[in-house]
């Protein structure tokens, strides 16, 4: 399974910070969020190591600074154990989270800034009473799923992976509105999207193909069961639109394999041509990865 790329955009009254995340690593960044996955993720026991005096002297109750160093990078101690590093807090840091759960528990404290009741409409969903609180709910993968200010959760309460929270909370603060245009377009037709045509081809499209080659019924019974709506007058042998989110359908075009002539399965998916006034183009693409690892299973 391939792990989330996923630029959040956080809007404060116009979209302007944003930070590219990989799995354990930051490939680009900008502005608060790039400080505190410096402090929070990326900080190393060496950079701590660093802040102390390296004498060993034990008064922060461990026998080296290297133990002491360690114990801070995991939680267990604070800084401030440390007479030698001047300014150091009391806090303690989490216990060590990988980048994704890290930055969806961040996104989680800017939920509290917004008016889920303004933002209902115009993401399709709408606000409900649950048991954390006033939440929006909106349809996932043809589930519903519940944006509260304390969690990401399923209609039985469990909480969502953190890739799944991030792409939502990045819908939410997109904010778009208004109706989808109702044409379809390649991901090629939007701006900056030349890499990450051969991303979605590889991930998704390719993806698709080899699992549901020879077996194009069993693709349309996958898909019906997050929500699709048949396409007519389609040329492929089968079209499907996806709602995986209210407003970020993708429709598949599905060409089986033809053995005789030695052709192999081909799947091409298409967007809104307003997708991006609800999602950046990084959050469109692992929108459909989600679709495919749930279609396919893996």
């Amino acid at each position: 399974m391939r792990l989330l790329l996923a630029l959040i955009i956080f809007s404060y009254g116009s979209y302007g910070e944003s930070i590219y995340v990989g799995s354990g690593s930051i490939l680009q960044y900008k502005g608060k969020v790039w400080d505190y996955f410096l402090r929070e993720v990326m900080e190393t026991i060496f950079d701590i190591l660093k802040q102390t005096k390296r004498n060993n002297c034990g008064k922060c109750g461990y026998p080296t600074c290297m133990a002491f160093a360690a114990a801070v990078h995991t939680g267990s101690s604070s800084k401030s154990a440390c007479p030698f590093i001047e300014g150091a807090s009391d806090d303690r840091k989490s216990p060590l989270q990988d980048p994704e759960t890290a930055l969806a528990r961040q996104l989680r404290q800017k939920v509290k800034d917004i008016d889920l009741e303004k933002r209902a409409k115009g993401l399709g969903g709408r606000v409900v009473d649950t048991d954390h609180g006033p939440a929006l709910c909106l349809l996932y993968l043809g589930r519903e799923v519940f944006i509260s200010r304390e969690r990401v959760f399923s209609v039985d309460g469990s909480e969502l992976e953190p890739r799944d929270q991030i792409l939502l909370y990045n819908y939410l603060f997109f904010g778009g509105e208004g109706e989808l245009s109702g044409k379809w377009v390649g991901l090629e037709s939007f701006p900056n999207s030349i890499s990450k045509v051969v991303t979605l081809k590889r991930y998704t499209e390719e993806k698709i193909a080899r699992h549901f080659a020879g077996k194009a019924e069993k693709f349309l019974e996958k898909c019906r069961k997050v929500g699709t709506t048949e396409v007519a007058d389609c040329q492929a042998d089968a079209c499907v639109t996806v709602p995986v989110l209210p407003k970020v359908p993708i429709q598949l075009h599905f060409w089986d394999e033809d053995t005789e002539d030695n052709f192999p399965a081909e799947v091409k998916a298409l967007f809104d041509e307003r997708a991006l006034d609800f999602l950046d183009i990084e959050s469109l693409i692992f929108a459909a990865e989600r679709l495919a690892e749930t279609i396919t299973g893996h």
